[in-house]
């Protein structure tokens, strides 16, 4: 994954300097260990027919016999109409993490390169098949 520099603008698209906003945010995540068991990505959309929808990314644990929710992450910044649009742009951003961690990346550069594409995780969710 890139490095970032200090006193370059921060991708979060906030307008400070990196080193004032997200350095010590990605710092800590690096430092947390995760937590054990095996996890799965889905990629698809989060929101409704008169509010719209996000791109989002769920992640769901392996729990031995079944696959449980156990986060989800939205854009908040790209609001469609319509559904497809959304889960494609999910997709996409995805599979680009999913490439890091194919060619080296640990799971912490996969979080980081969803982070800085403007995930943010939701602390309350609902699925809907």
């Amino acid at each position: 994954m890139k490095k970032v520099g200090r006193n370059t603008p921060c991708h979060c698209g906030s307008g400070k300097k990196y080193k004032r906003c997200c350095e010590q945010k990605e710092a800590a995540i690096n430092e947390q260990t995760l937590p054990p068991g095996k996890f799965q990505y889905k990629a698809g959309s989060y929101g409704g027919a008169n509010k719209g929808y996000m791109p989002s990314i769920i992640c769901y644990k392996d729990e031995g016999n079944s696959l449980k929710e156990h986060f989800c992450l939205v854009k908040p910044d790209k609001v469609f109409d319509d559904e497809d649009t959304a889960s494609s742009m999910a997709d996409k951003h995805l599979s680009t993490a999913k490439a890091i961690v194919d060619k080296g990346g640990s799971p912490h550069d996969f979080a980081l390169s969803l982070r800085h594409e403007g995930y943010k995780s939701l602390s309350d969710f609902n699925v809907i098949s």
